[in-house]
């Protein structure tokens, strides 16, 4: 796991000098597109998790530093040594690189360990596009209420707790318990269309942070889950499986 500290003000300088549309662009997509030109777009850290705010070392928050955790599987030398040859210098100045940190996650997972989590995940599926090819993604609670009948009421925060389920039986490794939304809000994200012109769009994305406990049941697969993340958009700063004390609340 890396743990960065982003300068907030040169992010967004950035952000400008790569003429993406600031007003109307999320954090994730800004840090996205950091880490890839820092560390190389073949393999940058991720999945990964924009913090509030970095903490020095008095434990102080600093509204300047945006703090990023990320899993990757390249040592903090490989890293360093990635930024130092190849980051142009604006971008290798992003960062506070005294408190960059890599530490190790366990190789194996018993099974029957048993752990808390925190994952914020953009809970959306995939429908075929009514009349045409290809697919809409659109809002879990949105594609459930397609399924019922038209007055039928849907409790927004069972619906996404049995998208976590679906996602998490997909991915294997563990069962999971006491699966709860922590926040929920529509946050506005910019996304390429991948046309010609390389122009953006942005759409309204449901953002949900969910907690829980897993048990794992596979160890291997366990930590393919960790590496891979869980739901869409994980280039974006969504899907980040966070570990911590069964119990334990954020």
């Amino acid at each position: 796991m890396l743990r960065l500290a982003f300068d907030q003000r040169r992010l967004s300088a950035l952000a400008a000098r790569r003429r993406l549309p600031t007003h109307a662009l999320d954090t994730g997509t800004i840090v996205h597109g950091a880490l890839r030109e820092l560390f190389g777009p073949e393999d940058p850290p991720g999945p990964f998790a924009v913090q509030e705010h970095h903490r020095g070392a008095l434990g102080a928050a600093s509204p300047r530093h945006l703090a990023v955790l990320a899993y990757t599987s390249r040592t903090l030398e490989e890293l360093r040594d990635h930024k130092d040859r190849y980051a142009d210098p604006g971008v290798h100045a992003l960062c506070d690189w005294d408190t960059m940190a890599v530490k190790g996650m366990p190789e194996a997972w018993p099974t029957g360990a048993r752990v808390g989590f925190a994952v914020r995940a953009c809970p959306v599926v995939r429908v075929p596009r009514a009349g045409r090819s290809g697919h809409d993604e659109l809002d879990a609670v949105l594609a459930a209420a397609r399924r019922e009948p038209e007055n039928h009421e849907l409790d927004r925060e069972e619906v996404y707790r049995g998208w976590l389920a679906g996602e998490l039986a997909r991915r294997g490794g563990v069962t999971s318990e006491g699966l709860r939304v922590e926040r929920f809000q529509l946050e506005k994200v910019v996304r390429p269309r991948h046309d010609e012109a390389g122009t953006r769009r942005a759409m309204d994305r449901p953002d949900v942070t969910f907690e829980g406990t897993l048990t794992v049941t596979d160890g291997a697969l366990f930590n393919a889950l960790l590496a891979r993340g869980l739901g869409r958009h994980r280039a974006f700063g969504f899907g980040m499986v966070l570990l911590k004390p069964p119990g334990a609340r954020a």
